[in-house]
């Protein structure tokens, strides 16, 4: 194997001696082998066949193939070789033009001695080719002599040639359109040559000359008319009309995927649905079915022939096609799935990037509104002590109630200063009996859509910053429905047990809605949809559990929870800590 791929650099070369064979096979009758030799040429060709095979550019040289699968073409190709020798000559020097012209473009260095291959290969078909197949055409013996030596001298130039840089190679540099195009006007001057000179007794020599003069005119007129730069768009406009297929599947699908992901108020998960929506209207797709870190979106039909693809770790998509779609289509619809997934995760980091601007934008509101009470604490802090200096003569039962008012309002601003500036929980918080926070609440709360009930057994102590802004927060956002009429603000108690629920009797909310609550902040249109954010992670932090237990029209209840058996628990850690 070391052998065979030191052996392969050698491309020109191997190229050269394919040549030389392929030449020696055209003219060595009388000198390498006797007239009418079959079986000695028939060895030759297989000679050339093999060089072909270490010098072809399509196939890779050192993989292994399965003889099972290319024996019956191998066969069928040595068996018409056999009985059709000439033919395989004449079709074989037509391949090899094929090859060498479709990789002109591509391979600038050695673009000379590829032109002299195509050279050597017209003279070898168009001379000693075609003249053995048809006896109707007739060469003079000094003129074949000559021609015979030299196509030889350019074969021999040829091994000298350099060894091409060649690492970079693959198959899409070699172009098919340009190798048909080579073998077609080959094929077209040789007939041409060949029909003048039977149908018209012209001499076939000038009818190879007329047909090189009658191809060589139409390209020349089809390049200009390509693009002929006086005015006239050209026929190049008109081809491109038809290689580039504006309004195919793939272009639709870009055109649908960059316009849902324009829309700003679309979440992700509704961005994917409706990519997938329109994913299944094609006519080979039955349905889609995504399952992404356990969410689930189905589109369309699920049955037919099912192709699952995994895109990450925790992403499946599954199609189902109508039929076997083969590899060209299944390759070309993985590869839309796979633009949508991308376009997904775009949508998803979109998501979190603007949620990161919603917190950055609430920390600068804080920062502002903390500034503001400290202004707001000065000047009351002021007015207090003013009302302190007063003499005994100005005072009064008004005073005294100003005086005891502004004391409050200061203590509050305080508390609520405190909370701006230092947001951690502290062990030593405020905590009292759950009745009396009860009763503070519900003189807080006088509304008369909504209704207490009350069912305490035990009192036990509670974190009073808690219950009053998860509680106030989940009234205030109950109240704020337009559609509520009644909320049920419900307290139980017991030795296991401390619960909260307030319910009312709007709109259930959302799904999508439903998927972010506690999760991240929820604009509701009147605020920044903060509130239920903090309130989850505040009861989290106290180890309470605040969830969303019933949603359905009529019925929508938020509870706030813990089981007193775990409240003890963590009370014992922190005290033997």
């Amino acid at each position: 194997m070391k052998i065979l791929a030191s052996l392969l650099q050698y491309e020109q070369q191997l190229l050269a001696a394919l040549l030389l064979v392929y030449h020696s096979l055209i003219w060595g009758e009388g000198l390498l082998w006797k007239e009418d030799s079959h079986l000695s040429r028939f060895s030759l060709l297989l000679i050339v066949y093999g060089l072909f095979l270490l010098w072809q550019p399509l196939w890779v040289k050192l993989a292994h193939y399965r003889l099972a699968k290319t024996a019956i073409p191998l066969l069928l190709f040595i068996l018409f070789s056999y009985f059709y020798l000439d033919e395989a000559l004449f079709f074989f020097g037509l391949l090899m033009s094929g090859l060498i012209g479709s990789r002109l473009f591509s391979y600038s260095t050695t673009r000379g001695f590829d032109l002299m291959v195509i050279s050597v290969l017209i003279i070898e078909m168009a001379i000693g080719i075609v003249p053995q197949a048809f006896p109707l055409i007739y060469l003079p013996p000094a003129f074949l002599e000559w021609m015979q030596i030299l196509t030889l001298i350019p074969i021999l130039l040829l091994f000298l040639a350099p060894i091409p840089d060649r690492s970079q190679q693959t198959r899409s540099q070699f172009d098919l359109m340009h190798g048909v195009l080579t073998t077609a006007l080959i094929f077209i001057v040789l007939l041409g040559g060949i029909v003048i000179n039977i149908l018209y007794g012209v001499a076939y020599t000038d009818g190879l000359l007329l047909s090189v003069f009658i191809v060589a005119t139409l390209a020349f007129g089809i390049s200009w008319f390509w693009n002929p730069g006086v005015g006239f768009s050209g026929l190049g406009v008109l081809w491109n009309r038809y290689t580039m297929t504006i309004g195919g599947p793939f272009e639709n699908w870009i055109n649908t995927l960059t316009t849902l992901i324009e829309q700003p108020y679309i979440t992700a998960t509704e961005f994917l649905q409706a990519a997938c929506d329109h994913l299944v209207e094609n006519d080979w797709l039955n349905g889609i079915s995504w399952r992404v870190e356990g969410m689930s979106i189905t589109a369309g039909k699920l049955r037919g022939i099912e192709i699952r693809h995994q895109l990450q770790q925790h992403a499946t998509v599954t199609l189902y096609f109508r039929a076997d779609p083969g590899k060209a289509l299944r390759q070309h619809t993985l590869l839309l799935v796979r633009m949508a997934w991308q376009f997904f995760l775009f949508k998803m980091n979109q998501e979190k990037i603007r949620a990161e601007q919603h917190i950055e934008t609430i920390h600068h509101t804080g920062a502002r509104l903390t500034h503001d009470i400290k202004n707001i604490l000065q000047s009351i802090k002021a007015s207090i002590n003013i009302l302190e200096h007063k003499s005994d003569d100005g005072t009064g039962p008004p005073m005294r109630l100003l005086d005891q008012n502004l004391q409050q309002i200061s203590q509050r601003l305080e508390n609520t200063l405190h909370k701006l500036t230092a947001p951690e929980l502290s062990a030593a918080e405020r905590r009292q009996p759950l009745s009396s926070w009860v009763d503070e609440f519900r003189s807080e709360h006088a509304d008369p859509r909504i209704e207490y009930r009350i069912a305490t057994g035990p009192d036990p102590e509670i974190p009073v910053e808690l219950f009053h802004s998860v509680g106030g927060n989940l009234v205030s956002n109950a109240l704020a429905k337009s559609d509520v009429g009644h909320v049920l603000v419900d307290v139980n108690a017991d030795n296991d047990l401390i619960l909260l629920t307030v319910c009312d009797d709007g709109h259930a909310i959302a799904e999508e809605v439903v998927d972010k609550l506690f999760r991240r902040p929820v604009s509701s249109g009147k605020g920044m949809g903060i509130g239920l954010y903090q309130s989850a992670m505040m009861a989290h932090a106290h180890h309470y559990e605040l969830d969303l237990v019933n949603n359905e029209n009529g019925r929508v209840c938020f509870s706030l929870l813990q089981h007193c058996s775990d409240e003890t628990t963590v009370d014992l850690a922190a005290s033997s800590g």
